[in-house]
């Protein structure tokens, strides 16, 4: 399964972005390209966390703070 390499969505046919199939629709802006930010795909991550999976904010901030600097776009190289 493709993942959104900003935001770890799972990318299909309706979510990968028409730029860059490895971002997903929500992350890169379909009319211009344009990426989001770091601040942006995050507060979006916990959002999402909230509503779709019924997590308190602390929870999901928590999420999106482990996750996203393991997602390629986000990762520090060394």
């Amino acid at each position: 399964m493709k993942i959104c390499e900003s935001c770890g969505m799972s990318l299909d046919d309706k979510t990968t972005s028409i730029f860059d199939g490895r971002c997903c629709i929500y992350c890169q802006d379909q009319h211009t390209g344009k990426l989001k930010t770091y601040d942006q795909v995050r507060e979006g991550s916990i959002g999402a966390a909230m509503k779709l999976m019924g997590k308190t904010k602390e929870e999901a901030e928590k999420m999106a703070d482990e996750m996203m600097p393991k997602l390629p776009r986000w990762k520090k190289t060394e």
